[in-house]
């Protein structure tokens, strides 16, 4: 088996992996979840059992799964004390449904839901996740009425870095909140209507994650999906010619990245004449460092 045949088998492994996660059966399955929150036509497509048109792969999710477990099974072998993926019920107004806790302490009276994420510095500065705070709170919710926490708990996101860029942990916390509760129940009342009425729900994600991430994408959104077909073959090779060159930016872009990070602090000259230095340039912002890489004469 050769190198590309084996790399297609891979990647295919990780994603049948990846369909066959409760999470991924649930929502095949029309069952909705508190991950689900993130746009109420995608519910109510979910929950009507629709059919998916479009297959959605994300690499940096599956890793961000792998990685989840693996910080899971740490917190479980050091914090013994600890509950940890705890499936739990939770009641709301016109809807019952299944979430898993990453953690549980009981002593503290709180609950914690892990995030891995590739901008850790910008959610530092923007705050969490609407949709994960409303995750976590509806975890508290059903902890609450299942008795094992004391309202009001504390509820608490840690995001990691998956990126690797950062060694660096971000934690927000709070106490809970039930009028997050109230405004999911306020949003499922209107997916409810949405059924009710026959009609579509409001489309709360912007069209370019639509377009990444949403598996209903062609169907619920057919104008943004062009139907004109190219048949001039110098347009067609010109607009598949412009796909490969941004592939091959987007993977050159890749390995510039990565070869700044063990660039860092390194200044000098290689023996083909590659020149590295680190400058600082003032912004409003304030000073950062820029690395400035050329080839000059007489390198071999």
């Amino acid at each position: 088996m050769d190198s590309d045949k084996y790399s297609k088998l891979f990647s295919t492994d990780l994603l049948i992996h990846d369909m066959r996660r409760d999470r991924s059966v649930a929502a095949a399955a029309g069952r909705v979840g508190p991950s689900s929150l993130t746009c109420r036509e995608r519910v109510r497509r979910t929950m009507l059992g629709h059919e998916f048109t479009d297959k959605v792969t994300a690499t940096s999710a599956l890793i961000g799964t792998y990685i989840h477990t693996g910080i899971t099974a740490a917190r479980k072998e050091l914090n013994p004390r600890l509950v940890h993926d705890l499936e739990i019920k939770i009641k709301l107004n016109k809807l019952e449904m299944v979430g898993t806790a990453d953690e549980i302490d009981l002593d503290e009276n709180s609950v914690t839901d892990y995030k891995t994420v590739n901008d850790l510095a910008y959610r530092k500065r923007v705050g969490p996740d609407d949709a994960h705070l409303r995750q976590v709170h509806l975890y508290a919710l059903g902890l609450i009425q299942a008795g094992m926490l004391q309202n009001p708990p504390t509820v608490r996101l840690v995001y990691i870095d998956r990126s690797g860029k950062t060694d660096e942990v971000w934690t927000y916390q709070q106490t809970y909140d039930p009028n997050q509760i109230i405004w999911i129940e306020e949003w499922l009342a209107d997916v409810d209507y949405a059924i009710q009425h026959k009609e579509e729900a409001s489309k709360d994600w912007p069209i370019t994650m639509c377009r990444r991430f949403c598996p209903y994408y062609s169907a619920c959104r057919p104008d943004d999906v062009p139907g004109l077909a190219i048949t001039v073959p110098e347009v067609a090779q010109a607009a598949n010619t412009y796909h490969e060159a941004h592939l091959q930016e987007t993977e050159a872009k890749q390995i510039k990245d990565g070869a700044k990070e063990l660039l860092r602090s390194v200044e000098g000259m290689t023996r083909e004449g590659v020149t590295v230095r680190w400058l600082t340039v003032n912004s409003d912002n304030g000073p950062y460092e820029r690395i400035e890489v050329k080839k000059v004469k007489g390198g071999e």
